[in-house]
């Protein structure tokens, strides 16, 4: 009997020191220093049952503190007041937020606040993430889409950075509003109702490498003063970009190429001054305006900028419109300018009887060896084509 008892007390005390490492391991917190799942939030040994768990670990967390939510499915409204607060998701494809109520899925009125990782989604007459009077926050790789206004709106909110987000399918895509110096970089903006990127009112802003496509307006400024547009792509919209009552913006080495690509009622600079020598946005040599799909100029001398104004309703122009190299007449080779190259390829094609009207220089229907001295002529400078 004794040994029988031994064993059962043994295999008791085995089973307890288990239970207590499984119980251990599943409240263990290693991707921050507050965890959230579905049922609710927890610390390294101690877990807390909630309804809303997220919401609940903000309220827990303190300055400096980094919140990991796993993945699954959360219905709240999170309010951020805490300053050097940071939210993690672990991926906008397998953690989503909706709104239990007609309020902003996330609103953030603490500086220094990081949101990444997250699909918020379904916000009724709201916005998916809503930054108020919020300075120095990180907003990235999220998805904000399906929200009857916003997918991201800051207002009267400065210094922050919103990076690689994806707002799609909302009122607005992402909007400024008496915003002043954020920086918007590589996020994309396709879908919605009104427009892909909103400035009003918003001033020192800098918007880098974004995408928007299929919406009513791709970027749109009003009453916004000294931002820059740098290498943003703006296609199948039904403006590429409008700017009412703005002034003194740069908009330079972009791509338009919607329906109406530009209107511009106040005075801005549609190209920079002095050429820069280095790739552009189509992957020509220079660096001057911007990329117009509906430009009908030439580059003559193969710096890869066109010689004719591209006219901007409104009463503006781009000085120096970027051509794609293949606009370069006489460039056979795709190289961008003239060179004893492009006559060799002009004299073979002659040779062999073989037809391109791109080689066809000279206007007269076929490909001889008049095309090739004209081109080799107009490498040396000698001619104009």
């Amino acid at each position: 009997m004794k040994a029988y008892t031994i064993i059962g007390t043994t295999v008791l005390i085995l089973a307890l020191i288990t239970i207590s490492i499984t119980t251990a391991a599943a409240i263990s917190c290693n991707c921050g220093d507050i965890c959230v799942n579905e049922t609710g939030w927890w610390r390294d040994g101690g877990f807390h049952a909630n309804a809303t768990p997220i919401q609940a670990a903000v309220g827990n967390a303190a300055a400096g503190e980094i919140i990991c939510v796993k993945a699954g499915n959360y219905a709240e409204n999170i309010d951020i007041a805490t300053a050097h607060i940071t939210l993690v998701g672990e991926g906008a494809d397998v953690v989503t937020v909706t709104t239990d109520s007609d309020d902003h899925i996330f609103e953030v009125t603490g500086d220094y606040v990081n949101i990444s990782g997250f699909n918020v989604t379904g916000a009724a007459t709201s916005d998916g993430i809503h930054l108020n009077k919020a300075d120095h926050c990180n907003i990235s790789d999220n998805t904000a889409s399906n929200n009857d206004y916003h997918g991201i709106y800051l207002d009267s909110s400065s210094n922050n950075t919103l990076l690689n987000n994806t707002a799609s399918k909302n009122d607005y895509g992402i909007e400024l509003r008496s915003s002043s110096n954020n920086t918007l970089k590589g996020n994309t903006a396709n879908l919605n109702y009104y427009d892909g990127i909103y400035l009003d009112s918003s001033s020192n802003n800098t918007l880098l490498k974004n995408t928007a496509s299929k919406n009513d307006y791709g970027i749109e400024l009003y009453d916004s003063s000294n931002n820059t547009l740098l290498k943003n792509t703006a296609s199948k919209n039904e403006y590429g970009t409008k700017l009412y009552d703005s002034s003194d913006n740069l908009i330079y080495n972009n791509y338009w190429d919607n329906t109406n690509n530009a209107y511009d009622d106040g005075s801005n600079r549609w190209n920079i001054t002095t050429i820069t020598a280095e790739p552009n946005i189509i992957g020509g040599p220079s660096i001057g305006g911007n990329y117009w799909s509906d430009y009908n100029g030439t580059d003559t001398d193969g710096d890869g900028l066109g010689e004719e104004t591209y006219n901007i309703d409104g009463g503006n122009f781009d000085y120096h419109p970027l051509c794609p190299p293949s606009s370069v007449k006489g460039d056979l080779n795709g190289d961008g300018i003239l060179t004893p190259a492009d006559a060799a390829i002009a004299l073979r094609l002659a040779a062999t009887g073989v037809h391109d009207d791109a080689a066809d220089v000279s206007g007269d229907g076929q490909v001889t060896s008049l095309d090739a001295l004209m081109i080799l002529q107009a490498a040396a400078g000698v001619v104009e084509l």
